[in-house]
């Protein structure tokens, strides 16, 4: 099928990580080839040391078939991560952080956006995947645009649900729950540089979510929203896609540091999410929600060891986004607006109160803020303007 669209000039890098066979690359590769789209992605799958060698197979298999794929090795990662004068160690083994080394190929690789899915985001065959998050790239146009009188839209709105109550997305604030949200929605222009897609079948929810109620996703309700300027709704990393430019504001934080005697974990890319989004908001750019779609299906998980683990990022983030939401930064790209957040970030968590922002709290964001330096460091190397 020919796509005389100006997407069509464009080119992308999908990025991700699995300790699984990655079957779902076999779904993306036959919706590029429907769409005309395979001599402009690239994908690039990110071993981890559980991954199967048949990962690798896999990959070039699909090469043979058109579709570009890498699956760098463990020892090229790490060489790849010297190369632009990154520690290897900041990029943890067995964990999904992993996906930040293809992150930055994307980033070198030159291409013209980034898309982030997860090993159980499957593509759907009514939707041009491809095309539908090349929007990143579109000039500015007219939008169907929300605002939440809350501040916060839960964009589960979007979508017809099998349980009488629409649950909130992993990472929306407990504080913003339960109010009327009130959304206003006007045409309006706005310049996309995030495409948040949504998923049918298992949401993206948290696991307290998922322990009350095992919420379905029945349908989309059939409209794509930009939100408004003053809105906010968490962004994670499936199925998503970045304009280039949002790359070095995409940090995946990383997790796995014990706080007040649980483990903080699954909410890197959330973090990572709201951290871009603020440094999107400040140049001028919008986040989309909605099309292209996913079937999401779940991989098996313990949901009572998830919400042990989730908690602490739960409580600290009721602290974090009233600041984030109000943060003035500074800078005209956003290599320099994530500067000036890392630095700010390490500012303001001296300032929290509460009995989750011990000291380890503090020295753990600390560290972030360090490896978001880290990372912007390696973004330089590559943009050659270190």
């Amino acid at each position: 099928m020919k796509k005389t669209s100006p997407a069509k000039q464009k080119r992308a890098s999908l990025v991700v990580t699995t300790i699984f066979e990655p079957t779902v690359l076999e779904q993306y590769y036959a919706n590029f080839k429907k769409y005309g789209h395979l001599e402009q992605v690239e994908v690039i799958l990110i071993a981890d040391r559980k991954t199967p060698a048949s990962a690798k197979q896999l990959c070039e298999k699909l090469s043979k078939c058109g579709l570009r794929c890498q699956c760098p090795t463990l020892e090229e990662q790490e060489k790849y991560l010297r190369r632009i004068g990154m520690d290897p160690a900041i990029v943890p083994y067995d964990s999904d952080n992993r996906r930040n080394v293809g992150y930055l190929m994307a980033f070198e690789s030159g291409s013209d956006f980034l898309l982030s899915i997860d090993d159980d985001n499957y593509c759907i065959d009514t939707h041009d995947f491809f095309e539908e998050h090349a929007i990143v790239n579109a000039q500015s146009a007219q939008y169907e645009i929300a605002s939440s009188a809350t501040g916060f839209a839960n964009i589960c709105a979007m979508l017809d649900w099998s349980t009488p109550a629409t649950p909130y997305p992993r990472g929306f604030p407990y504080y913003a729950r339960h109010k009327s949200e009130d959304w206003q929605i006007k045409k309006g222009a706005a310049d996309v540089h995030v495409n948040a897609g949504l998923w049918l079948i298992d949401p993206d929810c948290d696991a307290i979510t998922w322990l009350v109620s095992a919420p379905k996703v029945k349908k989309f309700g059939g409209q794509s929203l930009v939100l408004g300027e003053k809105s906010w709704a968490p962004v994670n990393t499936q199925n998503t896609g970045l304009r280039r430019d949002v790359i070095p504001s995409y940090y995946f934080i990383r997790m796995g540091y014990p706080i007040s005697g649980t483990m903080i974990d699954r909410y890197g890319d959330i973090f990572s999410g709201y951290f871009a989004q603020a440094c999107v908001k400040h140049l001028g750019g919008a986040v989309r929600f909605g099309t292209p779609l996913v079937d999401h299906k779940r991989n098996s998980h313990n949901y009572i060891k998830d919400a042990g683990r989730e908690w602490a990022c739960i409580v600290l983030l009721e602290d974090i986004l009233p600041w984030l939401c109000s943060v003035k930064l500074e800078g005209k790209t956003y290599i320099e607006a994530y500067l000036s957040l890392s630095h700010l970030l390490e500012d303001a968590v001296e300032q929290f109160q509460g009995s989750f922002w011990t000291d380890p709290a503090r020295g753990y964001f600390h560290q972030v803020a360090f490896h978001m330096r880290a990372w912007l460091d390696g973004c330089r190397t590559i943009l050659g303007s270190r």
